[in-house]
C-alpha cells in the first residue's frame, strides 16, 4: 500500500511537470496578457487581429471591463457600429452603471445618424456620473467645485469625463434641432474650459440657425 501511495505521488508530480511544460510550449496566457496584446495590435492599426485578442481576453475573464470597451472600439474603427453596440450591451449586463458603455453606444448611434437614440445613451452616461441639469450653471459649478466628476481615476477609454459627453450630446441636440439644449451643453463645456473654440462656434451657429 505504501508503494502505491509513493507511485501515485510520483505520477501526480510528473503530471504537474507535464502540464507546466505544456503551458510553456503553448504560450499559456492570462486575460490580461490577451488584453495587452490586443492593445498593442490596436495601437498599430491592426483592428482585426486586436479583436481576436480582446475576444480571447473575455473568454478568459468575462468580467474584464477594458476588454469589452477595447473590443467595441475596434469594431467601431471597422465601421461595425451595431456589433460594437452589442458588445457594450453585454458589458452593461455585467456592469449596469458603466459610463463608457453608454457613451460609446451613443457615439455609434451618432455615427449612424440616429441622433435621438444617441442623446438617450448620452443621458444615461451622464446619469451614471451623478447627473445634473446642464441648464443650471450654479449646479454645474457646484459639481466642479466638489470634484464629483473625477475622470482622472481611470483611463480615458473607460471613465469618460462629463464634459466630453456634454459636447457630443450638444452636437446631437444640434442635429435634432434642439438648439436651446445644445447651447446649454456647449456653455457647460466653456465653463469647464473644454473645446472652448468649437463650443463658442456651435453656440453662434445655433443662434444663426434660430434667426433664419
Amino acid at each position: 500500500m505504501l508503494f502505491d501511495q509513493r507511485e501515485l505521488s510520483m505520477m501526480v508530480i510528473r503530471l504537474m511537470f507535464f502540464l507546466l511544460g505544456l503551458c510553456l510550449l503553448t504560450g499559456c496566457k492570462s486575460a490580461e496578457d490577451y488584453l495587452s496584446k490586443g492593445l498593442d495590435l490596436s495601437s498599430e492599426g491592426n483592428s482585426k487581429e486586436a479583436i481576436l485578442s480582446f475576444e480571447k481576453a473575455i473568454q478568459k475573464n468575462p468580467f474584464l471591463k477594458d476588454a469589452y470597451i477595447q473590443l467595441g472600439l475596434c469594431l467601431e474603427n471597422l465601421n461595425q457600429q451595431d456589433s460594437a453596440i452589442n458588445v457594450y450591451m453585454k458589458l452593461l449586463q455585467l456592469y449596469p452603471d458603466n459610463t463608457a458603455a453608454y457613451y460609446y453606444s451613443g457615439i455609434c448611434k451618432y455615427s449612424q445618424e440616429k441622433y435621438k437614440e444617441a442623446i438617450t445613451f448620452f443621458d444615461k452616461a451622464i446619469n451614471t456620473k451623478g447627473g445634473f441639469n446642464s441648464a443650471d450653471t450654479t449646479s454645474i459649478q457646484a459639481l466642479l467645485n466638489l470634484n464629483k466628476d473625477n475622470f482622472e481615476s481611470e483611463s480615458s477609454e473607460t471613465d469618460i469625463p462629463t464634459r466630453d459627453i456634454l459636447y457630443d450630446r450638444g452636437m446631437a441636440y444640434f442635429k435634432t434641432g434642439q438648439l436651446k439644449s445644445a447651447c446649454c451643453d456647449f456653455n457647460n463645456c466653456i465653463i469647464q474650459k473644454y473645446n472652448t473654440g468649437p463650443s463658442h462656434y456651435m453656440i453662434s451657429l445655433c443662434k444663426r440657425v434660430k434667426l433664419k
